[in-house]
Formats: C-alpha cells, sequence, structure tokens
C-alpha cells in the first residue's frame, strides 16, 4: 500500500513538473554558495578570453525558476537581451532549469528504489548488519523529505551564473555557465559544473567544432588522444565514452590563445569527485589538423601573472583550472608516434599477405623447385 502511495506521489510529481514554471526576478535568498560568488571575471582572465568587454554583474538579471523538486537561481547577462542572443537564452535558462527537476526526479526514484531493495533484503534475512539498517534509514529520512508536502518539502538547489566574453575586434563570444548545486541528500557535496558555448559575434550562431580545422576529422583524433594520454591513468570507466564522443564530435570547449580548453562533468574523466575538470590541448598539438587563423588571431597570447593565479585561487575554478599545464604535449606525441608505428606495422603486414602466394599456387612452386633440383638431392642409401 506504501509503495503504491509514494508511486502516486511521484507520477503526481512528474505531472506538476509540466506546468508552466513559476518565474521571477526576485532576489536568491542568502546561501553558503550565492551566483555572485561563482566566478569573478579577474579569475577567467586567465582563461584568455579577456582582455574583456563584459557585463557588470550588477546589470545581470537573476531568475528563479520553482518546480516541484527543484529551484534554479540563473544570472542572466544583460546581453542576453540583445536580439541576437534572446532566443539562445532563453532556451538555455528554460533547459537548465528543465534538466535540472528531471535529474532530481530520477534520483528520488533511484531513492526510493534503493530503499525498497533494502527493505527486501532485510525482510529476507534473519540477522539484518548494523551499517545496512542505517542505509535504509538514511534513504527513508530523504524520501520523506523529498516527497513531504508541497509547502514543507526541501528541494535540490542550483545557482546558475551566466556570462558572455569577448575581445575587442574578436570574430567569437563564449558563453561560459557556471552550475552550483545542492542536493536533498548530499548536503555534505556541492557539485560544480562547467559548460559553454561558442558564437560568432556578428550573427549570434554557434560556432561548431569542425569550423575550426581544415581537417576537423583529424582534430577530433587528436583532441581525443589528448584526454586519452592525460586521463588515462585514472581509469575512469567512463572515459571511454568521453574519447568515443570526442572523436565523433567534440564539445564543451573554449576557444583560448594557446588552443582548446576542455571542460568535462564531475565523474567522467576522475572518479570519486563532484568538481569538474578541465584540460588545455595546445595549438601545437593541433597544427596537422590545420587550424583555422581567424578564429585565434585576436587571441592576445599573454604569459600568466601573479593576479591570474591569485584570482583564481579565490575563486570556484580553482579546483576545475591547472594554470601548471601538465606535459600533455609530450604524452600526446608519444602516444600519436605508438599509434603511427602500430598502423605503419598493420600496413606493412597487409602488404605482405597480400603480395604472399595463395596455397596453389605454392604448391605448384615448390613442385617446380622439386623437380628442378632432382640432381643435387640426396637419396637414402637402399
Amino acid at each position: 500500500m506504501c509503495r503504491i502511495v509514494a508511486m502516486n506521489i511521484l507520477i503526481s510529481a512528474c505531472l506538476s513538473k509540466l506546468k508552466l514554471a513559476r518565474t521571477s526576478s526576485r532576489v536568491a535568498p542568502s546561501s553558503s554558495f550565492v551566483s555572485a560568488s561563482l566566478i569573478p571575471a579577474a579569475a577567467l582572465s586567465l582563461l584568455g578570453v579577456l582582455s574583456l568587454s563584459t557585463v557588470p554583474a550588477a546589470q545581470a538579471k537573476e531568475l528563479t525558476i520553482e518546480r516541484s523538486f527543484s529551484i534554479s537561481y540563473i544570472d542572466v547577462p544583460q546581453t542576453c537581451e540583445l536580439d541576437t542572443f534572446k532566443t539562445t537564452c532563453t532556451r538555455l535558462v528554460n533547459y537548465y532549469a528543465r534538466r535540472f527537476e528531471r535529474e532530481m526526479v530520477s534520483n528520488l526514484n533511484y531513492v526510493y528504489d534503493a530503499t525498497l531493495n533494502t527493505k527486501k533484503k532485510d525482510s529476507a534475512t534473519s540477522k539484518v548488519a548494523a551499517n545496512t539498517g542505517n542505509s535504509a534509514l538514511a534513504n527513508e529520512t530523504v524520501l520523506e523529505n523529498m516527497l513531504g508536502s508541497a509547502r514543507h518539502r526541501q528541494k535540490s538547489v542550483q545557482h546558475v551564473k551566466m556570462t558572455i566574453y569577448s575581445q575587442p575586434g574578436d570574430s567569437m563570444l563564449t558563453l561560459f555557465s557556471i552550475f552550483k548545486q545542492k542536493i536533498v541528500g548530499m548536503e555534505h557535496k556541492d557539485t560544480l559544473l562547467v559548460e559553454t558555448i561558442n558564437f560568432e559575434s556578428e550573427t549570434g550562431k554557434a560556432i561548431r567544432f569542425n569550423q575550426l580545422f581544415e581537417n576537423p576529422e583529424l582534430a577530433a583524433m587528436l583532441c581525443a588522444r589528448a584526454i586519452e594520454a592525460k586521463y588515462g591513468k585514472n581509469r575512469s570507466p567512463l572515459l571511454p565514452v568521453v574519447i568515443s564522443a570526442t572523436e565523433l564530435s567534440p564539445s564543451n570547449f573554449i576557444i583560448v590563445p594557446r588552443g582548446l580548453r576542455f571542460f568535462f562533468a564531475p565523474g567522467l574523466v576522475k572518479t570519486g569527485t563532484n568538481v569538474a575538470d578541465s584540460m588545455l590541448v595546445h595549438l601545437e598539438q593541433l597544427q596537422a589538423a590545420k587550424p583555422v587563423a581567424k578564429w585565434w588571431a585576436q587571441k592576445d597570447k599573454r604569459e600568466i601573472t601573479a593576479e591570474d593565479r591569485a584570482a583564481l585561487a579565490q575563486s570556484d575554478l580553482r579546483d576545475v583550472i591547472n594554470l601548471d599545464e601538465d606535459n600533455a604535449s609530450t604524452q600526446v606525441e608519444a602516444l600519436a608516434s605508438e599509434r603511427r608505428a602500430e598502423q605503419d606495422a598493420e600496413a606493412a603486414a597487409r602488404a605482405i599477405q597480400s603480395r604472399a602466394p595463395t596455397d596453389e599456387s605454392a604448391a605448384t612452386d615448390s613442385g617446380r623447385a622439386v623437380a628442378g633440383g632432382n640432381s643435387t638431392m640426396i637419396r637414402n642409401p637402399r
């Protein structure tokens, strides 16, 4: 009976989330991770997308979207009011809130199933381990908090800071979205994500990866090899998926003076973390794919300063960006050389095999050799 009631609540929640979300411009309540502190402009200057003409934080508009199991506080830059970007920004705001709500409903289903399975195991055994009981109790507590009445229900919260950056005279803009999420049942862990989109300055159209290189397929393979070289030692079970997706269509990157910086959601390339990760693929590593010069022509390739490091250390990106980039280029070159050697060996083996005689011709040639050499054969004495 309890299961039926719980499922009915779940169904009602799923139906209610389809209703039009309540949207307003009220300021988010004070919390330990207010969105204004997420991404100071000084910290982003070191990414190479500055010298910046950015929208001051005071002019940004904060939208609050409250749904059945989640609340999203989304800072939208003033640039999104321009006709060129208004449609894209509106879609992204709705998508961010809708996706978070969907993830919380999925999380609720997971907790419910875990609680149900634990109870089944408890009833099937005569003696229940103490830790199992504690786990079941914790899951039930989370369920009570998430499935309580709408008035008293605890909701997961995310703060999203959307910022559009550009350099004077640059042919592109970068939309940077930083997410900080506090999920019910996981209060001791704040999840930090980074998502990016690059746009053409004049048209507002998204810049696709295959526009950046004359040989985008090769560039994608080089990026995948760089990711494999850096994160392969971590043995993340999801790394092969990331590598495969990168080989097909690289995404979630920004264009910086030194190349491309990729961002990865928590848990994709490293296990046991709730913070996003990033890596720089150097432009030198991508030269074979012939980068299109216009996308890097206006980038200010300056040295990283002490001020840059200090700004990063004080920001939420301190665990996401590594200014002392590892020797990924050396690793990639070694890995690429090894792959090329393997491919050359395979090609040579195929060539030898294609020239190898068939069984029939080999037998004929063998017979001729024996017939022509009878005079030199040593016969067994009788």
